[in-house]
């Protein structure tokens, strides 16, 4: 095989190599915890690296498949890399990320010590879910229907959820640091992966609008929000999560629309 060819599994491993950094910054300056008083601080030290290696991450895993389709480089063990790559950056860290965020939940109340770890360990629901839909794509035949949120995506809206903490966006702070919305977060994304409900595929089928309509319509509806929301509302990290939420809501749409589900 050409040297050239080695270019998409080359970027699968700088996927994954950011995924264990994103690991090692989550766990820099750990949760630093500040009792004067009883009045209680928690510093996420930086986690918020951690976000920003996530979303390059993703653009790269974007790139890996977009360039293996145009070099015709896709192999077996290509297919078989991404998964990889993919449980650890966008299985394992999102789960870190939720788990520390359920322990700062805990850690800013006084009675924080009290709860055992096992409380916290609920984030890694979405590691276990991210594991069974990777191998559940793994071991699917092709097919034209996409089902169930994937794994990058929950990464997405997990990872910016620190950045949303850390600026206090539109006053969110207080809500995302309750561990019963976090909790739900975790359930909710963790259901959708595993889910069979029919996404949307990203992956256009030539230029046309008819085969690629849905796809379109999502791309200018979220281009639509971005730009109101950075240059009319001020708003930036908390885009992200809302993206994801749209493209959910598209693809139910999309299936009560196509198929009266």
């Amino acid at each position: 095989m050409r040297l050239i060819q080695h270019i998409p599994n080359l970027l699968t491993l700088l996927n994954l190599f950011l995924g264990c950094v994103a690991l090692v910054y989550i766990y820099y300056d750990h949760m630093l915890i500040i009792d004067g008083q009883r009045n209680i601080f928690v510093d996420m030290g930086k986690m918020h690296i951690a976000s920003f290696l996530v979303f390059l991450a993703a653009i790269i895993d974007f790139a890996d498949g977009a360039v293996a389709r145009l070099l015709k480089a896709e192999s077996a063990i290509g297919k078989q890399l991404d998964s990889l790559a993919d449980m650890v950056t966008f299985g394992l860290v999102p789960g870190v990320i939720m788990y520390n965020l359920i322990a700062k939940s805990y850690y800013a109340s006084a009675e924080s010590f009290d709860y055992p770890i096992l409380y916290f360990t609920a984030g890694f629901f979405l590691t276990l879910m991210a594991a069974y839909r990777l191998a559940r794509f793994n071991t699917e035949e092709t097919s034209v229907v996409f089902t169930g949120l994937p794994s990058p995506a929950m990464a997405l809206f997990i990872a910016s959820l620190p950045l949303v903490i850390l600026n206090d966006v539109m006053g969110l702070n207080a809500i995302l640091s309750n561990k019963w919305t976090l909790l739900l977060i975790t359930l909710s994304l963790g259901y959708l992966m595993v889910s069979n409900i029919p996404m949307l595929s990203l992956k256009l089928r030539g230029l046309g609008f008819k085969e690629n309509r849905w796809a379109y319509i999502l791309i200018s509806i979220s281009s639509l929000v971005i730009l109101s929301g950075i240059f009319i509302f001020n708003l930036t990290f908390v885009l992200i999560p809302v993206i994801i939420i749209l493209y959910i809501l598209l693809s139910i749409v999309k299936n009560l629309f196509e198929h009266g589900i």
